[in-house]
């Protein structure tokens, strides 16, 4: 499209449309990130595929970022479909060989798409088809040649099969989650990314936690509690509060999962602060959560805890 005044526009309109999906996820905007879908479909009407394939592809690729984001908000199985059909048309136009980049950034993009539908279906049908787009990216995302992209990835592939394992109950695919985690954390390591060494160790100490739970390992479950503390020393709860609120939790249920009455008395505490940071009707189902795992701590703990009528006489 060149310097044409349609380019421009679109060069505009798409700047525009970033800017609305970026500031709506960070503050779950829901009207910010419609807009930003509204946006990102204003370009695609700009740049007609016969005219301008590249730019299409790469509207058509953000497109479905921005779909994906408000279809799992609002739960619009409709929206999220829409968000894997704009990646596949957008792959009509980028190839491995002559796009790498563009390629795998779009996969990797169906791939996140796929499990949210996987997860809200709870159909293992697109939580394979997910696994295997994040595999599929790291043709081209190679820990040579793109070593942050490469452990993304591999937090992702974590992602799909610890959610694998918590559903069916398989230990392997939780083990096979454990080392994608721990791959990711010794490259996140290496470039010195402290948020997504902070957001691998809080999965990570929720897959440990699953599968200790699972082969009542304590071993496992130490280190569990061990992964969510590493999260914490990064997140704080004045800058990242939801993020230290979600690690809070899973340090709670870690500690909870050791079933002793130290470990009790410390969880309770840290669900007591993560439930007081989850405010707004946004938090909803996150404080629900945590008043639950709340109630369950207190309950074993009272249990734990000697009655007075077994010191008398």
């Amino acid at each position: 499209m060149g310097g044409s005044a349609a380019g421009e526009s679109w060069r505009q309109t798409i700047a525009k449309a970033e800017i609305l999906l970026s500031e709506g996820e960070a503050n779950e905007d829901i009207s910010g990130i419609a807009d930003a879908v509204s946006a990102f479909n204003a370009a695609l009407k700009l740049v007609p595929r016969c005219d301008a394939p590249l730019d299409w592809a790469k509207t058509q690729s953000r497109l479905s970022a921005a779909l994906r984001a408000l279809g799992a908000r609002i739960d619009d199985p409709v929206m999220l479909h829409s968000a894997m059909t704009a990646c596949d048309h957008a792959l009509e136009i980028y190839r491995a060989d002559a796009t790498p980049e563009d390629w795998a950034r779009t996969v990797a993009l169906l791939g996140a798409a796929q499990v949210v539908v996987g997860e809200r279906d709870s159909d293992p049908a697109w939580l394979n088809a997910a696994l295997n787009s994040y595999r599929l990216a790291t043709s081209v995302y190679t820990r040579e040649a793109a070593p942050v992209d490469w452990a993304r990835m591999q937090r992702n592939c974590g992602a799909v099969l610890s959610l694998q394992g918590e559903r069916t109950g398989d230990t392997a695919s939780l083990r096979d989650a454990i080392d994608h985690y721990r791959a990711a954390l010794e490259e996140y390591s290496r470039q010195q990314s402290p948020i997504d060494v902070a957001i691998t160790q809080s999965n990570l100490g929720q897959a440990l936690r699953v599968l200790g739970e699972r082969d009542q390992d304590r071993g496992l479950l130490a280190e569990a509690v061990a992964a969510c503390r590493a999260a914490l020393a990064v997140y704080t709860r004045d800058s990242t509060p939801l993020e230290w609120a979600m690690a809070s939790t899973n340090l709670g249920n870690a500690l909870t999962a050791l079933d002793d009455i130290s470990s009790l008395e410390e969880a309770v505490a840290i669900y007591r602060e993560a439930i007081a940071t989850l405010e707004g009707p946004a938090r909803l189902q996150q404080r629900a959560i945590a008043r639950y795992n709340l109630n369950r701590a207190e309950t074993r703990l009272s249990e734990l805890r000697p009655s007075p009528n077994d010191h008398r006489q």
